[in-house]
């Protein structure tokens, strides 16, 4: 008999720190805070803080919707995503479909 495996939270699985490393210079590209991108899908400067850093799991429709607050385009963050995950990275400011609304100006 084969004994249990244990299963990995994806918090500590190495691959989650290229999506989280992503997300952040997508949000950096894209000119936002973390309290602007909080803001722009319900949550905190602090949620946000916490999902760059991995202290907090995400989920792939918060992925999602930050994906779409920093003006991403979903195909290509998931394509690049991939790609990182195999090869290497280049700059996500390459995935910006669009300028983004910034609050307050």
């Amino acid at each position: 008999m084969t004994p249990p495996r244990h299963k990995t939270s994806s918090t500590h699985r190495p691959e989650n720190g290229v999506l989280t490393g992503l997300l952040r210079e997508l949000r950096l590209a894209a000119g936002m805070t973390q309290a602007q991108a909080g803001l722009a899908i319900g949550l905190t400067q602090k949620g946000i803080s916490d999902f760059e850093t991995g202290d907090r799991g995400l989920e792939l429709l918060t992925v999602r919707d930050l994906v779409h607050a920093y003006g991403g385009d979903w195909a290509q963050f998931i394509a690049e995503l991939d790609r990182r995950l195999e090869k290497g990275h280049r700059p996500a400011a390459t995935l910006i479909r669009r300028v983004p609304h910034k609050s307050g100006q």
